[in-house]
C-alpha cells in the first residue's frame, strides 16, 4: 500500500519547484525516503543536489530510523561543497561566490537532463543562504532557483529548515514561498507527521493534509 503522501506527489507537474518546510525538531528523512520510493515506482530518475554533505546526514538518520538506505545507491548526486560521498556522485561544485556557483551549476545541471525528466531533491539549500554576504548575493541565489521553475525536465523539491533560514534573514522564507509553485509544511502531530499543502498552482491539492 502506498503512503498517503504519494497523493501529493502524484498531483505535481513537471516544471514545478516544491518547497518542503520543516523545523529543527522534525527530521525530514521520512518525507525524503517516501519521495525516493515514489520516484522509483513511477520510473523517474533521481538527481540530488547535496549541499555541504547534507545527504550524508539524511542517510545517517535514515539508517538509524530503520529505513532501507540501499535506495540511495540508485540516486545521482551533484555535490556542492563537502567531502562525504553518498549515492552516485556525478559532479562537484565549489561553494564560491553566488554568480560563479550559478555558472558552474548551470553547466553541470543542464548536461544531466538530456534523457528524461528527473526528480530533483535539493538538500541543505538553507546553508547556502547562511553563506550569502549581501542582498545582491541572496537575490542571485534565489534567481538560480527561479530560472529552473517551469523547466519540464524536472520537479525540484527544496527541503528547507525554517529555523535555519529564519536565523539568517527573516525575508528568505517569504521569498522562497513566493517563487515556489507548491509549498508543503511538515509539522508533528503526536507520533505522526502531517504534510499540509499551504500553496499550490494546482487548486485540487491546495489545503490537502496527509499524515504518515
Amino acid at each position: 500500500m502506498e503512503e498517503p503522501v504519494c497523493k501529493i506527489w502524484d498531483s505535481l507537474k513537471l516544471g514545478e519547484t516544491v518547497l518542503v518546510e520543516y523545523n529543527s525538531a522534525i527530521s525530514p528523512v521520512m518525507g525524503f525516503y517516501h519521495l525516493l520510493k515514489w520516484a522509483r515506482k513511477r520510473g523517474y530518475p533521481v538527481l540530488v543536489d547535496d549541499v555541504l554533505d547534507t545527504l550524508y546526514l539524511y542517510a545517517t538518520h535514515m539508517k538509524l530510523a530503520g529505513f532501507d538506505t540501499n535506495i540511495l545507491n540508485e540516486v545521482k548526486v551533484i555535490k556542492e561543497g563537502g567531502t562525504l560521498n553518498v549515492g552516485q556522485v556525478v559532479a562537484r561544485i565549489g561553494i564560491n561566490e553566488a554568480s560563479i556557483r550559478r555558472s558552474n551549476y548551470e553547466s553541470v545541471f543542464g548536461s544531466l537532463l538530456r534523457d528524461r525528466p528527473v526528480i530533483n531533491p535539493v538538500l541543505g539549500a538553507g546553508k547556502l543562504f547562511m553563506l550569502t554576504e549581501s542582498a545582491r548575493e541572496l537575490l542571485t541565489t534565489l534567481n538560480v532557483i527561479l530560472s529552473y521553475t517551469g523547466d519540464e525536465r524536472r520537479i525540484a523539491f527544496f527541503f528547507i529548515n525554517l529555523d535555519l533560514i529564519n536565523g539568517s534573514c527573516t525575508c528568505i522564507p517569504c521569498l522562497l514561498e513566493e517563487l515556489a509553485t507548491t509549498v508543503i509544511r511538515v509539522v508533528r502531530e503526536g507520533k505522526y507527521l502531517k504534510f499540509s499543502v499551504i500553496k499550490s498552482v494546482n487548486r485540487e491539492i491546495e489545503g490537502m493534509e496527509v499524515r504518515i
